[in-house]
């Protein structure tokens, strides 16, 4: 009996140890937003694939350096309440074809980043955008992304990370449309 007990706790530890290592924690997020933009196609295309107007515009995206013709690293700064901010680094690569603005990240497990912009022409001189931003991070615990992370959960995280998200979209629609239009005035587009 006592032989048994032994076994049947070691088996209960070793399996209550297993799930430990292989329990992880992530917050994602997902945004779309449509815009019109009175502007011909390929300008508005050209214009989304300069990659330097994502630190310029998109809030707390820090950097962005194109470090080959499909390779960029963005530095993304996450601000959380009641916690420093910091940094993450993502390693995009460009997969863009056609009429269409596509960087995701090299790495799909850890810290993921995913920008496609795609364009359709409505009539001469307006294009439709678009654009779907997602972004996730994953942690071998809970306390490695906030420390109230494991009481607030994943959800919770998760749909204010979208919120957030939404917001910085939405303004970097706003500043680089207004960027747009006066670099094609001073372009002669």
């Amino acid at each position: 009996m006592i032989k048994f007990l032994i076994i049947t706790a070691s088996l209960i530890t070793c399996i209550y140890s297993a799930k430990a290592e292989t329990v992880s924690f992530t917050m994602s997020a997902e945004v779309e937003r449509n815009t019109s933009i009175m502007l011909d196609k390929d300008f508005v295309l050209n214009y989304i694939k300069d990659l330097q107007i994502y630190p310029k515009f998109f809030p707390n995206i820090v950097s962005v350096i194109k470090l080959t013709d499909t390779e960029s690293e963005w530095l993304y700064r996450v601000e959380a309440p009641l916690a420093t901010p910091y940094n993450l680094t993502f390693m995009l690569e460009d997969k863009s074809t056609g009429d269409s603005l596509l960087l995701e990240s090299k790495d799909k497990i850890k810290d993921y980043l995913y920008c496609m912009g795609v364009l359709s022409r409505i009539k001469e001189n307006k294009t439709k955008i678009s654009f779907v931003f997602k972004i996730s991070m994953t942690r071998e615990k809970a306390s490695d992304i906030h420390f109230l992370a494991g009481v607030l959960g994943e959800k919770f995280l998760s749909e204010q990370m979208k919120d957030k998200l939404e917001s910085d979209l939405e303004t970097f629609i706003s500043k680089a449309s207004k960027d747009m239009y006066i670099a094609s005035r001073t372009s002669g587009k």
